[in-house]
């Protein structure tokens, strides 16, 4: 079940997460990279000269159906995607206004974007072999972080959706895996969330990753958070839910 021969699809696959597993898998794959922004893409193709990069705003449906036909044009018939691409906000919605037009694209991007992009990728696989859907997901959609409404919702969205597709699927050639990510090193943890804890690396954790998917496993959840907020949300789901907004409150909002 190792992931070598593919061709492999990553959304937000330029920066992050989304880069350290491109750059892993990279040796042995075809890897195409979907990003919105340009720079980024042509600073990740400088590292992995071997990368297909296309620019795509998953929270734009036009966007998602245009790579997809790029995709088809060029000849490549996807066997992985790994939807990676998300957006977090810290919105406390009493004291802070945000646009409408921002709220609908950080739930596309979290949540209708990955939906989109898997039923492009169901319809142009080749449903003759094994092919893989992978779901980064997040801790914050077993238990909420209140102060981050939508990453939190979105996120549960795409886990539900996650396992819905899981059941639907069951009896096909499509493999479906959610990623429950740690705390990790990135620009989302570090500048927008202004994270100073302990963080795991990017390629720690995608090489990680790889090896649970490669294991056959259907989730991957290493921190023992995940145990943790199961355990919470089963026993006490009320003053945990308050004890976690009075924790992140204090570490975001300062």
């Amino acid at each position: 079940m190792r992931l070598a021969n593919k061709t492999i699809l990553i959304t937000g696959g330029a920066t992050g997460i989304g880069f350290a597993t491109a750059k892993a898998l990279s040796l042995e794959n075809c890897i195409i990279v979907a990003g919105r922004n340009r720079r980024h893409l042509e600073e990740a193709q400088k590292v992995i000269p071997s990368l297909i990069t296309y620019t795509c705003d998953v929270s734009d449906p036009v966007s998602v159906d245009l790579v997809f036909a790029k995709i088809k044009d060029r000849g490549l018939v996807p066997d992985v995607v790994i939807n990676n691409a998300a957006v977090i906000e810290i919105w406390d919605i009493l004291n802070q206004s945000i646009s409408s037009a921002d709220i609908f694209t950080k739930i596309n991007t979290n949540l209708a974007g990955p939906i989109a992009i898997i039923q492009n990728f169901i319809r142009q696989a080749d449903q003759g072999k094994l092919n893989y859907i992978v779901n980064l997901t997040t801790e914050a959609a077993i238990m909420p972080v209140p102060i981050l409404p939508l990453y939190s919702s979105s996120k549960a969205g795409l886990s539900a959706f996650t396992k819905s597709l899981r059941v639907q699927l069951k009896r096909s050639n499509f493999k479906i895996i959610e990623i429950i990510p740690p705390a990790v090193e990135t620009k989302m943890t570090t500048e927008d969330l202004k994270n100073t804890a302990k963080l795991a690396s990017p390629s720690d954790f995608a090489l990680n990753m790889i090896k649970s998917i490669e294991s056959g496993k259907l989730e991957y959840s290493p921190s023992g958070n995940a145990i943790l907020l199961n355990l919470i949300r089963r026993f006490l789901p009320k003053s945990g839910l308050r004890l976690i907004d009075k924790i992140s409150r204090k570490q975001l909002l300062g």
